[in-house]
């Protein structure tokens, strides 16, 4: 099912039904500030391991899976970071970044990496946050393109004829240039930059 939708001022009757998909445990794609995504619900088990499949991150590897919310205390409640962090995380959300945190208690274990983090983020994007509002929880969030490769036009078209078997909705925002997001990992006594994206590095 392809839903097109108006990216900036999207109608929440347009977003529904990927949210309805997402509820019931399924896999969608959906346009982000850096892109086409892969989401499915923190809750739903048989998504995250799809979701890993589609990724090709295998579960207990390094690599962390991220999360996608609207509010800065879900920072809090799903990652473990000071108040260093909370003030760096107020002042550049929301916006193009990925947060690397400890995971806290909250978070399901399949979406935990080998070092129990995850990462987390708050896109600028109406289409993510009325995602986040209508099914209730955050979202994964995996970019359909990974980093590593060339960039180049992302057509909704075709990814929904790629991943019909996958996916089963997308939300077609028209084609995107992707654009990855600034990963950050908050460690004990400072802030690792693991790849600097479109956003600013923050002071």
């Amino acid at each position: 099912m392809r839903l097109r939708v108006d990216i900036e001022r999207p109608a929440p009757r347009k977003v529904e039904p990927a949210a309805a998909a997402v509820r019931k445990g399924g896999v969608i794609i959906y346009p982000t500030d850096t892109g086409y995504a892969f989401g499915c619900a923190l809750s739903s088990v048989k998504g995250i391991a799809t979701l890993r499949r589609l990724k090709g991150v295998e579960s207990g590897s390094r690599k962390h899976l991220a999360m996608m919310v609207n509010e800065i205390a879900d920072f809090g409640k799903y990652g473990i970071m000071d108040n260093r962090v909370f003030r760096m995380a107020r002042r550049i959300l929301p916006g193009p970044y990925t947060i690397i945190l400890k995971a806290s208690q909250g978070v399901p274990r399949p979406m935990k990496n080998r070092d129990h983090e995850i990462g987390l983020r708050m896109p600028d994007n109406a289409v993510c946050r009325m995602l986040v509002d209508l099914v209730g929880e955050p979202l994964l969030v995996g970019s359909v393109m990974s980093a590593d490769d060339e960039p180049e036009l992302e057509d909704p078209e075709l990814y929904e004829a790629r991943y019909r078997g996958d996916a089963e909705c997308l939300i077609d925002g028209g084609p995107l240039w992707p654009s990855p997001s600034t990963v950050l990992r908050a460690g004990h006594e400072d802030i690792e930059v693991l790849r600097e994206g479109q956003g600013p590095i923050p002071d």
